[in-house]
């Protein structure tokens, strides 16, 4: 693969399905364009199959399709599992809810990979799976209800409410580890997640999905 020298500003200039004639069903074309408008490469496939690019406009005006001999593979779709998961779910889909021993300690208790209900529902235990639902379902109700009011007042008793909690509720919930920009209406990284990680220090993170059980983890 052909080294390419990074641009002040690149950015993908269209990417449309091309739907007119039968045997171009499913394929896809777009640009990569620097801030002046001028086509550095051309990416063309099969959304569903494999996708290829070539440095330069080779679908522009008075192009022929030489350089089409010269493609690159960016992309191909796995081959399906030999004896696929009652879900149907490729390799790629699988391993992004993989949790290995290794893996656990690094990760905040806020990681999906550490849901109990998703594991055993993977698994195949449907009433543990259920029962795991039903018990995080509860959990968070009573979260909500405790970040919704900074004191429970009954007849003889006050229940004050943790400071972590008093301070999401006077303040809002907010991403730890992103902040908000305002013109972009996007989020960007503010630090923080990955000095965390190598220490396997998560203070102040909540746990919100209690301890995964060592036996729905992954060993092998």
């Amino acid at each position: 693969m052909p080294a390419v020298e990074a641009m002040p500003v690149d950015w993908l200039s269209y990417f449309s399905e091309l739907y007119s004639v039968q045997p171009m069903h499913m394929q896809v074309q777009g640009v990569v364009q620097d801030r002046n408008g001028r086509t550095v490469a051309t990416l063309f496939g099969k959304w569903d199959e494999s996708m290829h690019y070539v440095m330069g406009d080779c679908f522009g005006k008075g192009k022929g399709t030489e350089q089409l001999s010269e493609a690159h593979l960016l992309w191909k779709r796995s081959k399906p599992p030999k004896f696929p998961t009652r879900y149907n779910l490729t390799q790629f889909a699988i391993t992004l809810n993989e949790l290995t021993p290794g893996l656990k300690e690094k990760l905040p208790p806020t990681d999906s990979r550490l849901r109990p209900d998703q594991r055993c529902l993977e698994n195949g235990e449907y009433e543990r799976a259920n029962a795991e639902k039903l018990r995080l379902e509860q959990r968070q109700r009573q979260c909500s209800f405790l970040s919704s009011c900074i004191m429970l007042w009954s007849s003889n008793m006050i229940m004050a409410i943790t400071p972590q909690a008093r301070k999401m509720q006077e303040s809002g919930w907010k991403p730890r580890w992103f902040a908000k920009d305002k013109a972009t209406d996007t989020y960007r990284y503010v630090g923080g997640y990955w000095e965390s990680r190598e220490k396997s220090s998560w203070e102040g993170c909540p746990d919100i999905f209690g301890q995964v059980p060592n036996d729905l983890m992954v060993t092998d």
